[in-house]
């Protein structure tokens, strides 16, 4: 798609790609510190105390715990796939990394005041709140299908 935009009109191309890296470095510094910080969880917090919080035996309040992190957490996810492989592999189980995988990517409550800008407050909350019952039935459905 780039190399037909930068075939139809070329100072169009460069100056979008130009706000686009602009925007990328504003981004990348809360970027970072997001997954430094995820990256110090996931390798000092002992496997019990995950166990405890977001593990198989913590039932409503694990899915609710991730649910509450994803919601206020902002990645990508090419981010948050590495990082739920991390937490898979320490036994978290998939319906508590989809809770947070899912709520992390489209629930927004960091990024709602910019939501609130440019969608208006009415549209942002509407688009939260359907995101976060979404996720919930998501976090069902393969509660259900994988029974972990």
């Amino acid at each position: 798609m780039l190399t037909l935009s930068f075939i139809k009109s070329r100072d169009k191309t460069i100056l979008s790609l130009k706000k686009a890296y602009k925007k990328g470095m504003q981004i990348l510094p809360r970027f970072v510190l997001v997954m430094a910080a995820f990256a110090l969880i996931v390798t000092y917090i002992s496997p019990e105390i995950m166990q405890k919080y977001i593990g198989i035996e913590s039932g409503l309040k694990g899915i609710a715990t991730a649910l509450g992190v994803g919601s206020i957490s902002i990645m990508s996810g090419f981010a948050a796939f590495p990082l739920c492989a991390a937490l898979r592999a320490e036994g978290i189980p998939l319906y508590i990394i989809a809770a947070f995988s899912v709520s992390l990517m489209t629930v927004g409550i960091v990024t709602f005041p910019i939501e609130k800008k440019f969608l208006g407050a009415k549209v942002a909350v509407i688009r939260n709140i359907l995101s976060f019952l979404v996720t919930i039935v998501v976090v069902v459905v393969i509660k259900i299908v994988f029974g972990e």
